[in-house]
């Protein structure tokens, strides 16, 4: 086991994600959605809404080759953790959580961050969780460098898309008002404001997986119909930000794909 003070300092050290968006993945995406489509309605399932345009981000808005330090990362998940009480404990608590993957990532200033021996041998036991958590820290913390260069001298803020809607709805059998029927939403909403200026709000899917290019496909085509759940002022004026984070476990580089 490494000593306190090698973790730590391994944690402050930047490194690379690898981005993918471009109009290749846009049609990986499109196909997704069009099989999906085709086994709903072979299945007599209800048709999903989904956002009517994707597109890439651009690579000045969100480099290809992201530089990061994975202590960024745990402290936005962290943060999305706790205001979201998704942890097994409240307030401070949950920030404890994200500390259990301070060893399974490395990486380093000249390479791409992946999966360390530790961090694979996390995802034999807890696969989905830790796919799902990671996606977010790194889903959050793209999100939030892209919205800064999109909109400078903005504040962005996110806040768990659960915690807003239940303003207004009732989520779950537990809670009290309108009943939400439909089961897809985004896991978190930016707010993008100036002092002075209306804010802008973009509902974020964050997604991810241990496979391959072709399931972080069908996750974005999924994570197209949690974004278009939510309107905000006038019909499909409403922009969203799709990803999914593929996190190999035989060795490969991680990868975060993103509309």
């Amino acid at each position: 086991m490494k000593p306190t003070e090698e973790v730590l300092q391994d944690l402050t050290q930047p490194s690379n994600v690898s981005v993918h968006s471009d109009d290749a993945l846009v049609g990986k995406v499109k196909a997704a959605i069009a099989a999906d489509d085709e086994k709903r309605k072979e299945n007599a399932d209800e048709p999903l809404r989904r956002k009517p345009a994707l597109a890439p981000i651009l690579p000045t808005e969100l480099p290809r080759q992201f530089e990061v330090t994975l202590w960024d990362v745990l402290h936005t998940l962290a943060r999305a953790t706790a205001l979201s009480w998704r942890g097994a404990g409240r307030g401070l608590a949950e920030h404890w959580g994200a500390l259990k993957y301070t060893q399974a990532l490395a990486g380093g200033g000249d390479s791409f961050l992946g999966l360390t021996d530790e961090g694979r041998r996390i995802a034999d036991h807890y696969k989905s969780l830790q796919s799902g958590e990671l996606g977010v820290g790194f889903a959050l913390t793209l999100a939030e460098h892209m919205l800064r260069s999109r909109f400078p001298d903005h504040s962005v803020t996110i806040v768990p898309a659960d915690t807003a809607l239940r303003a207004g709805w009732a989520l779950t059998s537990r809670d009290k008002g309108e009943k939400v029927r439909y089961r897809y939403r985004p896991q978190y909403f930016a707010e993008v404001w100036q002092p002075g200026e209306p804010s802008l709000v973009i509902p974020l899917a964050c997604k991810g997986n241990h496979s391959d290019p072709a399931t972080s496909a069908e996750q974005l085509a999924s994570a197209s119909a949690h974004a278009e759940a939510v309107h905000i002022g006038l019909w499909n004026e409403t922009p969203g930000l799709l990803f999914s984070t593929q996190l190999p476990t035989d060795g490969g580089t991680m990868t975060v794909h993103a509309l």
